[in-house]
């Protein structure tokens, strides 16, 4: 019977890593085909995404990063040929100003 490796990460970062995954494929899948949703984007990042009920959250982030760099990379390749880097400025600044 073959050996099955143990995952070095715990079943809670697996969680967050798929979840952050599925975000970010959504909002390339979404940025590519709805010009007005990139435009709200570009207005106003948070209440859009919030209003998509998408939710970039770092831990989630961290945990795709690190069980996952290699679909984290192409995600965000992808993403930043759909946004600009105001963008990308404005979602790593805190939320409070």
């Amino acid at each position: 019977m073959p050996q099955i490796a143990a995952s070095p990460f715990t079943a809670a970062q697996v969680v967050e890593a798929e979840k952050a995954a599925q975000t970010l494929e959504a909002l390339v899948a979404r940025l590519a085909s709805d010009e007005s949703f990139g435009a709200a984007l570009k207005e106003k990042p948070r209440e859009t995404l919030a209003e998509a009920g998408m939710a970039i959250e770092k831990e989630a982030m961290e945990a795709l990063m690190l069980v996952d760099a290699e679909r984290f990379d192409e995600a965000c390749e992808r993403l930043f040929e759909l946004v600009d880097s105001d963008f990308l400025i404005t979602m790593s600044n805190p939320s409070c100003g």
